[in-house]
């Protein structure tokens, strides 16, 4: 391999270090291999380009089967391993104008394969003899129950094997590259530490690669009118790849223009159609001027995340926030207003997504949504109804629930993401939730959403009219009086009957509003016992209401109230 890495990606200088220090001779990248690499240069190029000091270097698919970086490659290949070479010079001058440097090769991977290994073989460490690169490895060796592979697909898992750990080979210093876009799309085997295969994550390009890349890109097409500088560009497109922002500059020089909105209807598709069976993108509508009341967690979320997420003071934004409250006191619309304000991507983590029908689906589908949401440099993710989508899983699924649990609990505590991505979790229900995933440096802050007081109620009622286009003077002072213990998700339900009664009655807004409090009845249950989960589970009593502040220090006294306003110990009563 070439010695010369200063400018190079990380993920080559890795790839340099490892193979240079002995570390390893075979590798697997995965992730955005169907990328640029730099402007211009797609993997094959850069790695042709890398290597030049390689006597021969091999590609193989199974399209194209074996192929070269240089015809006089193919030569050296084909006398290497005294291969007979076709002796018309008319059919041989034939092949070359029609690209088929694989005339006397064969295709299948049971035939090429063997030449592979045949030829890494060969060869001392300081010959630089070879190199074999092969694409799509997870469509010669994917992921399946050995028991079910057929007799070619398992000698063709031997013969990967064989790559990483015949001695023979890593005696000659040559170097083997698979490319896959998913590592959890190859076979296990592969993926072992046993096999001697390094695995290497290509990430998506960061924000310099972009500008650099964008920047260039400017350069050559100065006909076309930009709305924004290749610096707003370079932050507005980060999740990208740059084949994604290259299809951007193609459709922005068919409008002559390279506007605002094409870059987030563009950003928006490519997400969707490359990530959209694992996530959801949530493209959030409102801030914090559509939440009433809670004014000390929304000071909370713009002290602790938002400004520091903005500035780069990464050391203050908690790894993760856990909401915790009845049902319909505001936690996923604080979850969105949070996004709103923060103007970062928001991703929605829905298990029931990731979850697959066949071995190995769950794993990759989890893989796949967890490249994305790294690969989008800051990031919210939202995981609604936590207590009951996530956990460690019963023994009737084989493990997969474990699987998953361990490795989202992996992901959420590496603490090289603080500061880039946030988890934000709901729950009404917490005591339900595994105490490992609840954990700080999962969880680090527990925010308690209670029922509103009458401020807040106030506030909500101003919210609501505000939303649904009840034009009221003020809030008349009995409706906040009558909604006493109510959520904010029945005050708007409230708000929403007012504007019926007066587009049917006639009668003024406040009036309507007056008149839908004594119609609609308050139906969140058990508001008292998942009151107290929360207040049980803050883990900072400057994010809990004056009121329930003292409650918190009376560990006993909270317990007993949680035993008392339990379901199943009202059940029994009611029996």
């Amino acid at each position: 391999m070439a010695k010369k890495t200063g400018d190079a990606p990380a993920w080559v200088q890795e790839l340099t270090n490892k193979y240079g220090s002995g570390v390893a001779h075979a590798f697997v990248l995965h992730f955005n291999v169907h990328d640029y690499v730099v402007p211009g240069a797609s993997m094959r190029t850069y790695l042709t380009k890398f290597m030049t000091n390689r006597e021969v270097i091999c590609f193989y698919n199974r399209a194209e089967g074996i192929t070269f970086a240089l015809p006089s490659m193919r030569e050296k290949f084909m006398d290497l391993l005294a291969l007979k070479k076709a002796t018309d010079p008319a059919l041989a001058a034939l092949a070359a104008v029609q690209g088929n440097q694989e005339q006397d090769l064969p295709k299948a991977p049971s035939a090429a394969l063997p030449l592979l290994v045949r030829l890494l073989k060969m060869g001392k460490p300081e010959d630089k003899l070879a190199t074999v690169i092969i694409e799509h490895a997870e469509t010669i060796v994917p992921s399946a129950n050995v028991a079910m592979m057929s007799a070619e697909d398992r000698t063709l898992l031997v013969l990967i094997e064989q790559l990483g750990r015949d001695p023979e080979i890593v005696h000659s210093g040559n170097p083997v590259i698979l490319l896959t876009s998913n590592l959890t799309d190859l076979h296990v085997a592969i993926r072992s530490a046993s096999s001697k295969f390094e695995a290497i994550r290509v990430p998506l390009p960061d924000r310099q690669a972009r500008l650099a890349f964008i920047s260039q890109y400017r350069a050559e097409k100065e006909k076309t009118e930009w709305e924004s500088t290749p610096e707003q560009l370079a932050n507005a497109t980060a999740g990208l790849s740059l084949i994604h922002i290259e299809d951007i500059f193609l459709r922005a020089e068919q409008e002559k223009a390279l506007t605002w909105n094409l870059v987030r209807e563009r950003k928006q598709d490519i997400i969707a159609s490359e990530f959209g069976e694992v996530l959801e993108i949530l493209e959030p509508r409102f801030g914090f001027e559509m939440i009433g009341g809670l004014e000390h967690v929304k000071r909370f979320f713009r002290d602790s995340v938002i400004n520091p997420m903005r500035t780069g003071n990464l050391k203050r934004v908690p790894m993760g926030i856990l909401l915790t409250g009845p049902a319909g006191t505001g936690k996923t619309a604080v979850a969105e207003a949070v996004a709103f304000e923060a103007k970062v991507l928001c991703f929605i983590l829905n298990p029931a997504k990731i979850y697959g029908k066949y071995v190995g689906d769950t794993e990759r589908n989890l893989d796949r949504a967890l490249n994305a949401i790294d690969a989008s440099e800051q990031a919210i993710v939202f995981v609604d109804e936590m207590d009951q989508s996530v956990g460690r899983g019963e023994s009737g699924d084989s493990g997969v629930s474990n699987s998953f649990f361990k490795r989202l609990m992996e992901f959420m505590s590496d603490t090289g993401h603080r500061g880039r991505i946030v988890f934000l979790a709901a729950s009404n229900r917490p005591d339900l939730m595994d105490a490992a995933l609840r954990r700080p440096g999962r969880f680090d802050k527990k925010i308690p959403f209670l029922i509103p007081d009458a401020d807040e109620r106030e506030a909500i009622f101003e919210v609501m009219a505000l939303k649904y286009g009840l034009k009221l003077e003020s809030v008349p002072a009995s409706c906040v009086k009558a909604t006493e213990g109510w959520t904010g998700a029945e005050i708007e339900l409230v708000t929403v009957k007012a504007v019926e009664v007066m587009e049917d009655q006639g009668k003024s807004p406040e009036d309507a509003l007056a008149y839908a409090t004594t119609v609609i009845s308050p139906s969140t249950a058990d508001i008292e016992f998942m009151t107290l989960l929360a207040v049980r589970e803050c883990n900072d009593k400057t994010l809990l209401p004056p009121k329930y502040q003292k409650l918190i220090d009376k560990r006993d006294e909270l317990e007993a109230q949680i035993r008392e306003k339990a379901p199943e110990q009202r059940g029994r009563r009611e029996l």
